[in-house]
């Protein structure tokens, strides 16, 4: 049982704090942002993306859906911000 709540963690974690993390780490001004700053917010917005599209997709249960639709929309609004 605790080798399945790790894996659920592992999935879930990134959709449920890494959207709304690199949404609020593109708040700054779009020259004012460094380079290390732009790809933390790139690869851990596309990771949030895949593993929220994921628990969209699955469709295992209503709250994962709703993790799942705030990890795609919050990561897909702060990667749309640093193009």
């Amino acid at each position: 049982m605790e080798s399945l709540a790790l894996a659920v963690a592992i999935i879930v974690s990134p959709a449920m704090y890494g959207g709304p993390l690199v949404l609020l780490l593109s708040l700054w001004r779009k020259d004012r942002i460094s380079k290390f700053r732009l790809i933390f917010i790139r690869v851990l917005g596309g990771l949030a993306f895949l593993s929220g599209g994921f628990l969209i997709i699955e469709n295992i249960s209503r709250g994962s859906t709703i993790i799942g639709l705030i990890g795609v929309s919050t990561s897909a609004i702060a990667i749309w911000r640093t193009k």
